[in-house]
């Protein structure tokens, strides 16, 4: 937490996690398996291939290990790890709280969607409720992200709406 925030809060996604996790030690497995035993299959793939591979979702793994919600006074965060949206406070018009699954927005991650004609950014976990921030300008219209604390994020933002500042004054 940065000393002039307000809010921070880190999701564990164990899901994700775990998945691609696994996929990396799989290809890793390979690697190794290739190297010292001999090739998989009648045509093998490179080994390199299955060690950038493996690298690969294991860089996936570690990005979407935790979701991030960090609210200061003049701005919000949302991300996973290296792949973050920022809001400012006055492009927020309001905020609701949204118990639909994960599985309503395609999965769990980050989702990009059209509906209704408005573009519509998602930063999930698999369970738990999402809030809903309805954007005034921007290329989305509408930002979805999970919380543990629905309740006293919509009323950080609530209270921010409108006013000077996001923060607990």
């Amino acid at each position: 937490m940065q000393a002039n925030d307000i809010y921070e809060e880190k999701i564990l996604s164990k899901e994700s996690t775990g998945l691609f996790g696994t996929v990396a030690a799989v290809l890793f497995f390979a690697f190794v398996y290739q190297i010292f035993i001999g090739p998989i299959g009648t045509r093998p793939a490179p080994n390199w291939v299955f060690l950038v591979m493996s690298l690969l979702f294991l860089g996936i793994a570690i990005n979407f290990s935790r979701l991030r919600i960090r609210i200061a006074p003049e701005s919000m965060i949302v991300g996973y790890g290296i792949l973050k949206y920022a809001i400012r406070r006055e492009n927020i018009e309001d905020c609701y709280l949204d118990k639909a699954s994960a599985t309503r927005y395609g999965g769990w991650g980050i989702r990009l969607g059209r509906v209704g004609g408005e573009w519509k950014l998602v930063y999930n976990i698999i369970r738990g409720p999402q809030l809903v921030l309805l954007l005034k300008k921007g290329r989305f219209k509408k930002l979805v992200f999970s919380t543990k604390n629905p309740e006293k994020v919509m009323m950080l933002i609530k209270r921010g709406i409108g006013q000077h500042s996001l923060s607990e004054s």
